[in-house]
């Protein structure tokens, strides 16, 4: 009964705010964390380690050690769209769990940042829900004072939730930017995106994983399909590959643990710009629950 009183609370807070054409400005979707990236972003129903903080806030509340990650790219292999990123989660058992986040995009012409403050809860039943409070600034480097796009920022809210039906089978959705935010003067929201995602374990060291993406309108459009698929070959070495329809690419990755050290890369291509390495790092510390 829980779990479907909060789903349908969900979804009418979803669809409540999302009456409004499809608009883009500023901080697409760039992905955070080579592990999802290796399985295309497919991730919002798996979101089970500190990458949860931008993939779907909700899977924080599974998340049951201290964790810190750091990853870093370059967009299309442009050193002028480099971009980075820090994050760490935090549980406990009492109040759930709360991460942090901050990344940034572009070079000294045009800069932007995003600060993530995360909190993942559990409200019993195998049911979780999160979610995240950003703040989002641009920067443009030569633009005049009185430049309404010299210097502006935001404060955008995300909301997920997650589901575990049976012990194989976890469903998640995300609500990106749901209180419309703008960036100072600018006339257009910020992306406003809804994610529905899957995962599957047939074995424990085997996940399949499925997202759809739909811009919040409404507006019926194509979705963004994504597929990944996870394997632990052995306690040290991961394999994962992924799919996407929108560009059409392919993604691929590995992960390398050591004790409470990980390392993970992925491949994106595209087709038509250079391909994508992703690179990040991460520290385990252990099943360190904070009790009170």
């Amino acid at each position: 009964m829980l779990r479907k009183t909060f789903l349908v609370i969900f979804a009418f807070l979803v669809f409540y705010f999302s009456d409004l054409p499809p608009n883009y400005a500023a901080f697409e979707e760039k992905g955070a964390g080579a592990r999802p990236m290796g399985m295309a972003g497919a991730f919002t129903g798996v979101a089970d380690d500190v990458n949860a903080i931008y993939w779907n806030p909700a899977g924080l509340a599974v998340v049951e050690e201290l964790e810190a990650m750091g990853m870093t790219t370059r967009l299309f292999g442009l050193k002028d769209l480099t971009y980075y990123l820090f994050g760490g989660v935090i549980p406990n058992k009492k109040i759930g769990a709360f991460g942090l986040s901050y990344s940034q995009f572009g070079c000294s012409e045009y800069r932007e940042s995003l600060t993530i403050f995360s909190s993942g809860q559990s409200l019993g039943s195998d049911v979780y829900f999160g979610f995240n409070v950003k703040i989002m600034s641009i920067k443009i480097k030569g633009a005049s004072i009185n430049s309404e796009y010299g210097r502006a920022s935001a404060f955008g809210v995300d909301v997920g939730a997650l589901a575990d039906i049976g012990s194989k089978f976890r469903l998640g959705v995300m609500a990106v930017n749901l209180n419309s935010p703008r960036l100072g003067s600018c006339s257009e929201n910020l992306a406003q995106m809804i994610k529905v995602g899957a995962s599957f374990r047939l074995f424990s060291d085997y996940t399949t994983s499925l997202d759809l993406q739909l811009p919040m309108s409404l507006v019926m459009v194509e979705p963004e399909i994504r597929a990944g698929f996870e394997v632990i070959l052995n306690r040290n070495f991961t394999l994962r590959i992924g799919v996407q329809n929108d560009p059409t690419r392919f993604t691929g990755g590995f992960g390398l643990c050591w004790k409470i050290f990980k390392f993970d890369y992925a491949f994106l291509s595209h087709p038509f710009l250079s391909s994508q390495h992703l690179f990040s790092f991460s520290l385990h510390l252990g099943n360190r629950t904070i009790e009170n």
